[in-house]
């Protein structure tokens, strides 16, 4: 008798089972939250909001943008490291958070490669080489034959992590030695090299191409992978240097441990996102390229080999920031 009321209850579970929608069905029955890493205002700000209001429209379900900023997005990165993996909190991580956080630090809060499911690549912050515009070199080619030529009297302003690893891996690419300058922003670097203070410089293609544009400075070459849609004239260093892409981007990741069929739904969503003319046009005019993944999986690979890149150089010249 027991056992005939066992069979009972477990044929009656695995009918309601089949008769239950999946998550990935219901999936988003309630708002979704995008924490974003940086104070308000900001690029990363505006891609936020904007992919929050059109995946709002997309998904049926509010998206709500919370601002978490602090310790190079190492509080926003934790808090979702932590949160549950249900697709409903989400994070815009950046190059710095996934792919270099865990080199520059000896100790991290999270772990990127193991916390978070990637979703889709979705942005990229240009930025550039720069040169004063007496510099007499006109392309990466040109810098790099001045360089080696006049060893370590080039100076190159650096004012974040990433303009000072990619500085070192041209050095190492390109076999010369240009000599650091660190500046506290982008706003003090540029007037420095438009002063003739420094040479050279790491600056987003946002405000250095109104610069270029009116020849007060040289864009040498781009330090991403792609040329910019916005002024396809300009290079990459890639072009002189095969294998060069130190751009910085912008991406959602969720918790590890996400439903791939959820993660797919977002991916999917994203996509569309980024293909909207409206959100195209307001990312260029603040200087974001908006772009797209192939897929997760493709995304996940991209972050392995932009790892691999960062890691060599950060070892190399022996960065910490703790």
């Amino acid at each position: 008798m027991v056992n005939a009321v066992c069979r009972i209850l477990i044929a009656a579970v695995a009918l309601l089972a089949l008769a239950l929608p999946s998550a990935a069905e219901t999936y988003p029955a309630r708002s979704i939250t995008l924490i974003v890493p940086f104070a308000p205002g900001g690029p990363a700000d505006v891609l936020g909001r904007l992919i929050g209001q059109k995946m709002s429209e997309d998904l049926g379900q509010q998206v709500i943008i919370d601002n978490r900023p602090g310790a190079n997005t190492i509080i926003g990165a934790q808090f979702v490291a932590k949160s549950r993996p249900d697709g409903y909190t989400l994070l815009l991580a950046i190059d710095g958070t996934l792919v270099m956080n865990p080199f520059l630090y000896s100790k991290l809060s999270y772990d990127p490669f193991k916390d978070f499911e990637p979703v889709a690549l979705v942005a990229e912050v240009p930025s550039v080489l720069e040169a004063n515009i007496k510099v007499p070199a006109n392309n990466v080619k040109e810098l790099i034959e001045l360089a080696k030529a006049q060893p370590g009297k080039l100076n190159v302003g650096v004012s974040t992590p990433t303009s000072q690893v990619t500085a070192s891996l041209f050095n190492m690419m390109a076999g010369v030695n240009l000599t650091q300058v660190p500046y506290k922003g982008g706003t003090t670097q540029i007037t420095g090299i438009l002063a003739g203070d420094i040479e050279l410089g790491m600056e987003s293609a946002n405000v250095a191409i109104p610069l270029w544009q009116e020849k007060k400075i040289k864009i040498l070459a781009l330090t991403g992978g792609n040329r910019l849609s916005i002024a396809p004239e300009i290079p990459t260093v890639a072009e002189t240097l095969p294998g060069f892409d130190l751009g910085i981007w912008q991406s959602v990741v969720a918790p590890a441990g996400t439903p791939k069929e959820i993660v797919d739904k977002l991916y999917a969503s994203l996509a569309k996102v980024m293909a909207n003319d409206e959100v195209k046009k307001k990312l260029l005019a603040v200087g974001i390229e908006p772009t797209i993944s192939k897929s997760p999986d493709d995304f996940a690979a991209f972050i392995k080999a932009q790892a691999a890149t960062r890691e060599k150089v950060i070892k190399a010249v022996g960065m910490k920031l703790d």
